[in-house]
């Protein structure tokens, strides 16, 4: 449809029907300071100047030879399948299917993606509404204070801090308290007026916890508490034990599937136990049959979310099903198989600690980590503006630097290593290791 701009007179007779005598009347509540006069935009340009510019904007962006940064955005292999599929016009447009009915193939892929989560959580049910697994996390939170009609919510340390974040965003606006507890606070800290605790396994460092002794713990100082178990790299589900065989409530992770690109989009996976099925944030679609009991048909069977309830008996103001990320995770999770994605879990543990007993011989590095970990590990490279330097010289994308979330690690790194992490890519930065050791005359450090 084209679209035909209101001329001075229609303009006029729309203001006097709703009552006012101009524009700037409708934006009363806004504050004065908040309103922008003039926007100061340049002159339009042609087709030719501006792919020249968009041509010269693409050519600032750099492709590293190999990263070893994660913290919550993992480098994975994709199949090639997932682009294609995406890409096909049906798919590749998709939103939140308003007349659902009508929207039977959509419907199907988010009802299989469901039906994979749970068979791979081993849950009773799973959405496919959630943006990334911050805001699955805070939904969680908020869903544990609902619940259980509690105002307390307990994190364990070793959650990703931006995460933290988002939970006390959330948990502010619905008057929820946010505390943050080790383990072995939590012990005498639980009671029944928590409403829910939640745990990060693998946590932000890289380790494994044991998910038996916590819940165990939780489940002998009350029966009330619900317990959220987050997943930063689903991956990890080919090798750790299913969240569906410990004592949880919700599980929820980050989704799969997707490329790292610049932190997004991405996709938060959200599965409960059946009896918190009608009180889930997003949607959840069913399978049943027609009127005529003879053809299978997919319908939009839950959802809880603002647009269809009154806003003050919402549960989640989730206004999005995640559509073509959630086909990318499925179509993911259907080529891996299980067989994959155990073979994708052993490379990530594997490779990981080969790098991780590798740099503990260099003299210039600690390993801190204690307890196992999964693709990631802490370092103290005691000569680090040397190393970054070296890495930087070798295209490398290098590991997060700790002290840019926690003052007092100094020095201290977060390497990622993941089945894209060629043998070669590790030896090279062990190389970095070393040569920064042998010359570990102090520069300028540049590394962002």
């Amino acid at each position: 449809m084209d679209f035909i701009s209101n001329d001075k007179k229609a303009i006029e007779e729309m203001l006097q029907q709703i009552g006012v005598n101009s524009f700037k009347d409708l934006y009363t509540d806004i504050p004065n300071s908040l309103l922008i006069e003039n926007l100061n935009l340049p002159d339009g340009i042609s087709e030719a100047d501006l792919l020249k510019e968009l041509n010269n904007l693409a050519l600032k962006n750099h492709v590293y030879k190999t990263s070893f940064l994660g913290a919550g955005s993992y480098y994975h292999y994709l199949p090639s399948l997932i682009d294609y599929v995406i890409s096909r016009s049906e798919f590749f447009t998709a939103y939140t299917p308003y007349q659902a009915e009508a929207s039977q193939g959509m419907l199907q892929a988010i009802f299989e993606f469901q039906s994979v989560v749970s068979r791979i959580t081993k849950m009773d049910v799973s959405n496919a509404s959630m943006y990334d697994l911050a805001s699955a996390m805070a939904e969680a939170a908020t869903l544990c204070s609902f619940t259980t009609r509690k105002k307390k919510i307990l994190l364990l340390e070793g959650i990703h801090p931006e995460y933290i974040e988002t939970v006390k965003t959330y948990c502010w606006g619905r008057g929820i308290d946010v505390e943050i507890s080790t383990k072995d606070e939590m012990k005498s800290k639980i009671n029944d007026e928590y409403g829910g605790i939640i745990f990060q396994n693998p946590d932000f460092f890289g380790e494994l916890h044991n998910i038996e002794e916590i819940t165990r713990i939780v489940r002998e100082k009350t029966k009330k508490c619900k317990i959220v178990y987050a997943m930063p790299d689903p991956s990890a589900l080919g090798i750790l034990k299913a969240p569906g065989d410990y004592d949880i409530d919700i599980f929820v992770a980050e989704g799969i599937g997707l490329t790292p690109s610049f932190g997004g989009p991405n996709l938060g996976i959200f599965a409960a136990s059946k009896q918190l099925m009608r009180k889930m944030p997003g949607r959840i679609i069913g399978l049943t049959k027609d009127i005529n009991g003879d053809k299978d048909g997919f319908i939009l069977t839950l959802q809880a979310r603002e647009q269809h309830i009154r806003r003050e008996k919402a549960l989640s103001n989730i206004c999005t099903n995640q559509a073509l990320c959630m086909l990318a995770c499925l179509i993911y999770f259907i080529c891996m198989g299980k067989t994959g994605l155990k073979q994708i879990a052993y490379q990530n543990i594997q490779k990981a600690n080969y790098l991780m007993l590798k740099l503990q011989k260099e003299g210039n590095v600690e390993i801190i980590s204690k307890n196992p970990i999964y693709n990631e590990f802490v370092a103290k490279i005691s000569n680090e503006n040397e190393f970054l330097k070296k890495i930087k010289e070798n295209d490398i994308l290098g590991p997060l630097r700790l002290s840019n979330y926690f003052s007092k690690r100094d020095n201290q790194y977060l390497f990622c290593v993941t089945e894209m992490n060629s043998k070669e890519d590790i030896e090279l930065l062990i190389k970095c290791v070393q040569s920064s050791r042998d010359n570990s005359k102090l520069g300028d450090n540049n590394y962002e």
